[in-house]
């Protein structure tokens, strides 16, 4: 039911909701909440361009276009990375037009010397991201890709990275995946993600832990402390437009990176869906939204 009302939302509350969690419509704006992050508060980012499940090859050749174009006005910003998803870059078509669009922008990342992530989508994507990863990492040793934490095959795939020295960001995952290959109750997401952790550290690679929970953020600096990991070793992330500021402060006086992913899109209608997991994970925000913009319709607010 919340997920059927969610996606009835005419297209303005959407853009109402999207104010904290979107850095806005358009390239520059991208980057000028990236600096201000870095500038006010020494918090780093990560860049990713809102529009997936893309179906032409038109889309694919003007997202690539539009990473170009970004990586170049990041050029010398080392608080900032990039984020990519195989759905916005030709998998619709094969895995080999997608790693080849992939490239096109690795590229160019490494010309800048900008960072970049291949982001994790749902399950249907797992195996293709993970073999993309492995194939591209030869070639891009900086690269990092995702890992999510409620879905059981996580421990496996662990297991096949471990001939690797990757740079993993380990999530609990947005996508509400089926109970018969993924875990349903977000304490033993979390316990799930405090482990994994440990166990990819232990393993050698790169490690960005994200997730707003405080307690679990809490369980990690305390590993962190109890094993000695570095700033090498460990960094933590969130999602732009949620209140962290207490914990940032926290992770970043005790040397560790902090990072934001900061979404933008060339288009509002792109961030659509992006906005509506958003939603489905965040109940009282959709409440909150609704009634704000009710309110303000009717002159309460």
């Amino acid at each position: 039911m919340k997920e059927f009302l969610i996606n009835l939302m005419p297209g303005f509350m959407i853009r109402t909701f999207a104010r904290p969690y979107v850095s806005g419509d358009s390239i520059d704006k991208g980057i000028e909440k990236t600096d201000s992050l870095w500038e006010e508060s020494k918090i780093s980012a990560t860049l990713d361009l809102l529009g997936e499940a893309v179906t032409t090859r038109e889309m694919v050749e003007y997202n690539i276009e539009t990473y170009h174009e970004l990586l170049d006005k990041l050029e010398g910003r080392s608080h900032a990375s990039v984020s990519l998803k195989p759905t916005s870059l030709g998998v619709h078509e094969s895995v080999e037009y997608c790693e080849e669009s992939m490239r096109k922008i690795l590229d160019k990342a490494k010309a800048v010397n900008i960072p970049i992530t291949i982001d994790m989508e749902d399950h249907e994507y797992t195996d293709l991201t993970l073999d993309l990863y492995k194939t591209l990492l030869e070639d891009y040793p900086d690269l990092g890709t995702v890992l999510q934490s409620r879905l059981y095959r996580t421990e496996k795939d662990i297991e096949g990275l471990s001939s690797y020295t990757a740079r993993i960001r380990i999530c609990i995952g947005i996508y509400n995946e089926p109970e018969d290959i993924a875990l349903q109750q977000k304490p033993e997401m979390k316990e799930k993600l405090v482990e994994y952790t440990q166990r990819l550290i232990n393993d050698g690679h790169y490690v960005e832990v994200a997730t707003h929970d405080k307690p679990t953020i809490d369980r990690v600096l305390q590993l962190a402390d109890e094993h000695g990991w570095t700033s090498d070793q460990l960094e933590f992330q969130q999602l732009l437009g949620v209140p962290m500021r207490d914990k940032q402060e926290e992770i970043l006086s005790k040397g560790y990176t902090d990072r934001l992913y900061v979404p933008f899109a060339t288009d509002w209608k792109y961030a659509v869906p992006y906005l509506k997991r958003r939603l489905n994970n965040n109940p009282r925000m959709a409440l909150y939204v609704m009634s704000h913009t009710i309110g303000k319709l009717f002159g309460r607010h």
